[in-house]
């Protein structure tokens, strides 16, 4: 089902590009809407920690609007001999339009993750200066929770004559900071990890670390009001 979405908002944002010159090139001088919906199924192909997220936007003006996304986590390739993966993702935030015709934003958005993570791998046991005693091959739970927060730059681009169909893209900057570690596994470390920004070895204490974040992403939106 998830490479399905991806071929189509990937057959969509083609078509889209290839007729477009600006973001502004449809941008329709009514443009009032108070409240959008949207969908990120791109999210998918974010193989560390694969989501589809939906949101809504609420525009108080032509130049202010809030905004929140929620996402489901489904897959992960975060750690090795992950078998099952179930995780919540936050983005509440704030927008400012900006633009002649209101075709472009800057938002503040703010980042929350929470996942757990069912891995079927190597542990290392009773570790004495860094070395192990013996490994053990068994099932265990990994936890990680991230906080930040974003800027993100974009614009719009309408994809039928009502103007109630169209796709945001956007490109932005921010921080992560980063809790990982074991639950229920005492005197036991893990480094079996895949991503590249990761907080290190795991153990049942928490491992923290501030990484930089640098999300871009095209989501499909609908205006409903």
């Amino acid at each position: 089902m998830h490479r399905i979405c991806i071929l189509c908002l990937s057959l969509l944002l083609v078509a889209s590009v290839g007729n477009a010159q600006l973001f502004s090139s449809k941008t329709w001088l009514g443009d009032t809407g108070k409240i959008n919906l949207r969908i990120n199924a791109l999210g998918l192909m974010d193989l560390p920690d694969g989501n589809i997220s939906v949101g809504g936007e609420y525009r108080f003006n032509r130049t202010w609007a809030v905004l929140m996304d929620a996402g489901y986590i489904a897959y992960s390739t975060y750690y090795f001999g992950t078998t099952k993966t179930s995780g919540v993702l936050l983005r509440p935030g704030v927008r400012l339009y900006g633009g002649k015709l209101r075709s472009v934003f800057l938002d503040l958005q703010f980042h929350y993750k929470g996942v757990q993570y069912h891995v079927d791998d190597w542990l290392d046991k009773d570790v004495v200066n860094n070395v192990p005693t013996y490994q053990e091959r068994r099932i265990f739970l990994a936890q990680k929770r991230v906080y930040g927060g974003q800027f993100v730059v974009g614009g719009k681009e309408f994809l039928d004559p009502d103007y109630r169909w169209f796709l945001e893209f956007y490109v932005g900057v921010g921080l992560r900071y980063k809790e990982e570690w074991l639950r229920g596994v005492p005197d036991a470390r893990y480094d079996g990890g895949t991503a590249f920004f990761r907080s290190g070895a795991l153990t049942e204490h928490k491992y923290s670390v501030v990484v930089p974040a640098f999300p871009a992403f095209i989501r499909l939106v609908h205006t409903i009001r």
